[in-house]
């Protein structure tokens, strides 16, 4: 069990709609500018602390059929905000634990979603460790192309002894295309997480070359 799968989650959590994907273990820097999303996140600080990045459909509508926002999110927690003299705010959402939807109990004006947590599962821990060491390795062929990889994330990523932990740190450094971001994110048994995910970095290795 992972540090962050200990965090008690509220039932209901409020949803900021994003064409975006944010995994557990990583920051999301946000500017939050849309007066929704400013009661929002106001809502958030003055209770947990709490919301989530519902991942909508890039070639969709999510403000007019909610079924083009993912079923599956991570819940996120304000490690840091800023707010200006006009009303706007800077954050860091960290994400914790892989969440479902479960139904809407507010959509306006901005939505709330009632959720479950979601656990992953690892069925041959040797093989996942040993995938979460060869995705590491790869990553060093980013270093200096692409989106270089910082020595503070490499070193992060060897510090990491659980291969879940890796598979999102890495998805989330490396893997730009939405689609695939969110399939990793819905991926729950994590050998086959990390199985794709080397697939991906291989596909995206193979383009830089």
């Amino acid at each position: 069990m992972s540090e962050n799968d200990s965090i008690e989650m509220p039932d209901s959590l409020p949803v900021m709609v994003l064409p975006c994907t944010l995994f557990p273990h990583c920051l999301m820097p946000l500017f939050i500018f849309e007066p929704r999303y400013r009661a929002m996140l106001a809502q958030a600080l003055e209770s947990e602390r709490f919301f989530c990045i519902g991942t909508s459909d890039p070639d969709a509508d999510p403000d007019n059929d909610e079924r083009t926002v993912a079923p599956i999110s991570t819940a996120g927690i304000v490690r840091a905000c800023v707010t200006h003299d006009d009303g706007t705010s800077h954050l860091l959402l960290l994400g914790t634990r892989r969440i479902r939807f479960v139904d809407w109990i507010q959509t306006e004006p901005f939505r709330i979603a009632t959720i479950e947590t979601v656990e992953c599962e690892i069925e041959t821990p040797d093989l996942a460790d040993q995938l979460a060491r060869e995705a590491i390795e790869l990553t060093a062929d980013f270093i200096g192309e692409g989106r270089p990889m910082s020595p503070q994330v490499h070193d992060h990523l060897r510090s990491l002894d659980d291969p879940s932990a890796v598979a999102d740190v890495i998805a989330h450094s490396f893997i730009t295309d939405p689609r695939q971001r969110q399939q990793l994110l819905e991926t729950l048994e994590v050998g086959e997480r990390l199985h794709r995910l080397s697939q991906y970095l291989h596909a995206r290795i193979a383009d830089q070359s």
